[in-house]
């Protein structure tokens, strides 16, 4: 039994600490506990996972000695949802957070209890070190003792957000972590590192730089602007040798961190910490990396895909089994019911996830037959997946898709008008966990409005840097640079000949916007060539009401140009049905008090 060997195990620990270190020893016989997560990380991209690029030597290494959960998913494809999922053992609609950066205190429902009070109040010593301030004090800060929320380390607001700021990536993160565990531990700890990387940009250095073709090699992804975003921009119209070099430097981001893994991991051995802790690592969300550009041409982390959904998940540590995989079905929520039984402690009371214990020990073959995940970012979906099919339900059109996972992992494949006993039955699923799980529509509105408010009065999508807002639909889109464009570039297409389908792009804003707003449009001018002047626009609200109109891209150029005043604005669009080329540049939504 896994309990009985890791509390051998304990008690030889204990031993060895109390004679040669006393620092590291842990009162009554309960193992230090360290959760660790890297940012944005998606499964199929560790070597571990399947990825022939050998991107992950050490997290490879603590696969061999520990065990690795194969099927492994986030509950919602967004930070702030994650991590409140990982803390409380609740999906999304049941803490409160499902969107993401929420800007008030009280982030969860008032009676969410997270997974650092309970370690608290069982003795524990907690302590956190948070490196995206995302999941900071609101989402994750609740039972810890000391809370080391590196963006807040900065001096000035310029320098805490600044994506050079030295203080919350992984080498600096690492020795203050390394100089807290050589510290005086007389009581167990609970331990949270949130690693920032791999998250985007993909910028490691030349020595994680490993895995170069001939897909652009000299050309590196910086930022978001429009030098270092450029890669991000030839993705976005398709480029398959710029996807190809995103991944390979995506792939180079997680090598970095890995490094920096393993130096965690290596002081626990050579402390001999490790005979008395166990580790879990996970992620809170995978990236798209462009698998879907029919939906989503971005690399971010929009939609309920498997390459946002699918995560690392593996248990490294005192009395853990050494070499083993489970396929099992798990998920965020089961991260606290774990953690607190493998710690000898009472399990979570409102817990809605399970322990995995039970699979570690070989006594269960799963403890799901169904795990759901929610996004409310951008676009209302909700999924639902057992261990074959996956059923995702755009909640605004409607739209149901349904994919055999282990027919069509990368999920092409609709069957949802051929499989309809299947899509019946996961449909009947998803209704009854929606029902028991979902708050009222007015008092999620309301929850939505009041973080709004706390929020920025104005967004500007421009997304000549990542698309991760602005969907382009067909093909055949070009880029221009220019200094009348916003950030000095854009986008533009010919206009749609005589008999073709004309191209889209659609602009949208990651948190709902509510209330009323201003919208304004940014168009530069082409190098060469004119432009069209009755270029078609659609304003869509959340009430499904939409605004028609033309635009004159001749006129006005470089500035912003006021389309109206929209309530409850879903998105913009733009149809190359015109009368010359059309530019595609940036929307400003400006909320109207």
């Amino acid at each position: 039994m896994v309990m009985q060997r890791i509390g051998l195990v304990i008690v030889r620990g204990l031993l060895i600490n109390l004679l040669f270190s006393p620092a590291m020893a842990a009162r009554d016989g309960h193992p230090n506990v360290i959760l660790i997560s890297l940012d944005q990380c998606r499964a199929d991209e560790l070597h571990l996972y399947g990825n022939s690029r050998e991107t992950s030597p050490n997290l490879d290494r603590m696969g061999r000695e520990g065990v690795v959960f194969t099927h492994f998913y986030s509950a919602a494809p967004w930070t702030a949802p994650s991590y409140s999922s990982i803390m409380t053992s609740q999906y999304p609609s049941r803490h409160g957070v499902t969107i993401n950066i929420p800007r008030t205190e009280d982030a969860h429902r008032p009676d969410a209890v997270m997974l650092a009070q309970l370690f608290k109040q069982a003795g524990y010593r907690t302590a956190a070190f948070i490196n995206n301030s995302v999941a900071g004090r609101s989402i994750t800060g609740k039972g810890f003792e000391e809370y080391d929320e590196a963006q807040m380390r900065a001096t000035s607001i310029t320098e805490r957000w600044s994506l050079s700021n030295p203080e919350f990536h992984a080498p600096a993160v690492t020795q203050r972590v390394k100089g807290w565990l050589g510290a005086d531990h007389s009581q167990p700890f609970f331990l949270f590192v949130l690693y920032f990387e791999p998250h985007s940009p993909y910028n490691a250095g030349p020595e994680d730089d490993l895995f170069k073709s001939d897909a652009y090699p000299e050309m590196t992804n910086t930022g978001y602007d429009p030098i270092g975003g450029r890669l991000f921009r030839l993705a976005t119209i398709g480029d398959q040798k710029a996807i190809e070099r995103l991944r390979q430097l995506y792939d180079g981001k997680i090598h970095f961190v890995d490094r920096y893994v393993g130096e965690l991991l290596d002081t626990l051995r050579s402390s001999g910490m490790d005979q008395n802790t166990i580790v879990l690592l996970l992620s809170d969300h995978g990236e798209m990396l462009y698998t879907h550009p029919e939906d989503y041409n971005t690399f971010d982390h929009v939609s309920l895909y498997d390459p946002v959904m699918h995560i690392p998940a593996m248990l490294w540590g005192a009395g853990v089994p050494q070499g083993k995989r489970i396929g099992a079905l798990a998920t965020h929520i089961d991260v606290a019911p774990t953690l607190l039984q493998l710690a000898g402690l009472p399990p979570k009371t409102d817990a809605q996830g399970e322990s995995l214990v039970p699979l570690i020990e070989g006594g269960r073959q799963s403890v799901h037959s169904c795990i759901f995940g929610e996004q409310d970012v951008l676009e209302p979906l909700r999924s639902v997946r057992d261990e074959r099919y996956k059923l995702i339900l755009n909640e605004r059109t409607g739209v149901r898709q349904l994919f055999d996972i282990q027919e069509d992992p990368a999920e092409k494949q609709n069957l949802a008008s051929r499989d309809t006993k299947i899509l019946d039955r996961l449909s009947a699923a998803l209704i009854r966990w929606r029902a028991e799980n979902e708050p009222p529509a007015n008092d999620l509105r309301k929850r939505w409005e009041r973080w709004m408010a706390a929020g920025p009065t104005a967004y500007t999508v421009d997304e000549v840097t990542t698309g991760a807002h602005m969907q382009l639909n067909g093909s055949g889109w070009q880029m221009a640079d220019d200094p009348s464009c916003y950030k000095e570039a854009c986008y533009w297409s010919e206009p749609a000949g005589k008999g073709e389908a004309p191209k889209t792009a659609i602009w949208r804003e990651e948190n709902p916007m509510l209330g009323a707003y201003r919208i304004l449009f940014w168009y530069g001018r082409l190098p060469r060539g004119g432009v069209a002047t009755d270029v078609p626009f659609t304003i869509t609200t959340r009430d499904g009401h939409t605004t028609s109109l033309h635009i004159d891209q001749t006129k006005n150029t470089g500035a912003w140009h006021e389309i109206g005043i929209y309530r409850d604005p879903l998105e913009v669009a733009l149809s190359t049905a015109a009368n010359g080329r059309v530019v595609v540049d940036a929307v400003r939504f400006e909320r109207v008090k």
